[in-house]
């Protein structure tokens, strides 16, 4: 039987941490509010999904998250259990 302290230490050490660098932060507060949930809503999604390593650590490695008018590159990195957005593009229209 899983005790509840069994239960948060497990949660805790597979918990991933989401990282919003200082300089993107503006961008990422300049997206209209439904796209910044939605890149919000992505990124923990991400994060709730991906597993600590097992063994020798590896290279992180970039997922591209496409969403209403922009473009987002996520770094994740699963030797650190952390997600980094490395990188936001607004979506120009043309026409």
């Amino acid at each position: 039987m899983t005790s509840v302290a069994d239960a948060d230490s497990t949660a805790c050490s597979n918990a991933f941490t989401v990282l919003i660098p200082r300089g993107l932060r503006g961008s990422v507060e300049g997206l209209p509010p439904q796209t910044r949930q939605a890149l919000y809503s992505e990124l923990f999604r991400m994060a709730s999904r991906a597993h600590p390593e097992e063994g020798p650590p590896s290279l992180p490695r970039m997922a591209c998250l496409e969403l209403e008018g922009c473009h987002a590159t996520v770094e994740v990195d699963t030797s650190r259990s952390r997600l980094t957005l490395a990188g936001l593009t607004r979506i120009r229209v043309l026409g």
